[in-house]
């Protein structure tokens, strides 16, 4: 199964390897349900989110009260054919978003 990057702001999570992810949505990024403004927040393992050079996020990072760019890995579901593609990240949410705003993530990240 092939793994993508999504670009998000992470935050410390409730518990030590949980992180809270921000999605920002707009024409590029929109829920399930065609919402456009906001942003979606999930919670996941920090296994599954990326610092700003796309490596794996260290155990401290980030630190409470400290929140840094970054990327949440997600996987397609299905390409639709404007060009956009629907995604599910590790909340289980499931997004709409634009070919061009994930980037494929290289095996062992």
């Amino acid at each position: 199964m092939r793994l993508y990057a999504i670009e998000c702001t992470i935050e410390r999570g409730a518990f030590s390897n949980e992180r809270t992810f921000r999605i920002p949505l707009s024409d590029e990024v929109t829920t399930f349900d065609g919402r456009r403004e906001g942003q979606l927040v999930g919670t996941a393992h920090r296994d599954h989110l990326l610092d700003e050079k796309k490596k794996r996020l260290g155990e401290d990072r980030p630190q409470y009260g400290s929140p840094i760019r970054g990327y949440v890995l997600c996987r397609k579901i299905r390409c639709l054919p404007d060009s956009r593609v629907v995604a599910e990240v590790p909340s289980a949410d499931v997004i709409h978003v634009s070919e061009d705003s994930l980037d494929l993530v290289e095996q062992g990240y």
